[in-house]
């Protein structure tokens, strides 16, 4: 059984494992780059300043808090929806058509589809 945090984007839920997560922190007060990368929402001020990346044309009053490998970074969100206990065999491969593998597999609960997220991924946006 792994614990994987639940959240939602751009009308989408997904999860990732929740020893990749750190924090849940609200978005406001969050400051753009001048030249931000394609993915970087901006940062959030602190010691060091949290790098939040986001998936372009999406937006979020949350920032899930990440850390993978040795990059801690943020993840803006719409809401962070809860966590799910879930074994290896609810866990369906990726679907094809990616040009990153930023989803690692799906759940089908019956009632909706899950996009499992790797934070590693992920953090190849930074």
């Amino acid at each position: 059984m792994t614990t994987m945090v639940c959240f939602r984007s751009a009308g989408t839920d997904y999860c990732m494992p929740v020893h990749a997560t750190r924090a849940v922190r609200r978005s406001s007060g969050m400051i753009a780059l001048p030249a931000p990368g394609p993915h970087t929402a901006g940062i959030l001020p602190g010691k060091p300043p949290l790098t939040v990346i986001s998936p372009p044309g999406t937006g979020g009053s949350h920032v899930l808090v990440v850390e993978a490998g040795e990059m801690t970074f943020g993840l803006l969100v719409d809401a962070v929806t809860g966590l799910r206990r879930i074994t290896d065999a609810d866990i369906s491969p990726s679907p094809a058509g990616q040009d990153r593998p930023l989803v690692c597999g799906t759940i089908d609960t019956g009632e909706q589809l899950v996009l499992v997220t790797d934070p590693n991924a992920l953090a190849g946006r930074l």
